[in-house]
């Protein structure tokens, strides 16, 4: 009777303990995911291994680099001008982007809306030494602080790293 009643018992809360675990697992899979990304599309946009593309939220790129103009001769050959001394500030950020996430294994964390109406996924990206991009990319001025509700998890925090880009004059904050 004793052996029956220890077993009953341990059979319990063995269940119990799964039960408690498959949530932990079910909200890590829905909230949570590691991915490689491939490719920096923009300083706030990237692409991942399996060909999905995430929005990193709180933030917005400053847009794409301005295109090189060429100029012709009135021969119609390209008349080679000198490099500007000073890169446009949308390369460096994209460069910065490229260099922070591109081939790095990454952690995405999801908020309330995982996605938008035009399939992206928004994420907080995490980097293989647990520094939020989003908030590097803050940090060093080369996005704008842009909070959508309802993913407002991390705020603060963003709006700390805005703050301290602005105090110091960097990026976008310092023109």
């Amino acid at each position: 009777m004793i052996l029956r009643l220890l077993l009953i018992s341990f059979l319990l809360s063995v269940s119990c303990w799964a039960a408690d675990n498959s949530d932990d697992l079910f909200n890590y899979s829905k909230h949570q995911d590691e991915a490689l990304v491939v490719k920096v599309v923009a300083s706030d946009l990237i692409v991942l291994e399996d060909g999905r593309r995430v929005r990193l939220i709180g933030v917005e790129s400053a847009g794409p680099p301005p295109p090189r103009i060429v100029k012709y001769d009135e021969k119609g050959h390209v008349i080679d001008e000198p490099e500007e001394p000073t890169i446009p500030l949308e390369e460096q950020a994209l460069t910065y982007a490229q260099e922070l996430l591109e081939n790095k294994k990454v952690k995405l964390e999801y908020d309330v809306d995982a996605t938008d109406a035009s399939g992206y996924l928004y994420a907080y990206v995490y980097l293989p030494d647990g520094r939020m991009a989003n908030v590097e990319l803050l940090r060093m001025g080369f996005v704008k602080l842009r909070i959508i509700p309802p993913n407002v998890k991390y705020e603060d925090k963003f709006d700390l790293a805005y703050k301290q880009a602005k105090k110091e004059k960097r990026g976008l904050e310092g023109e």
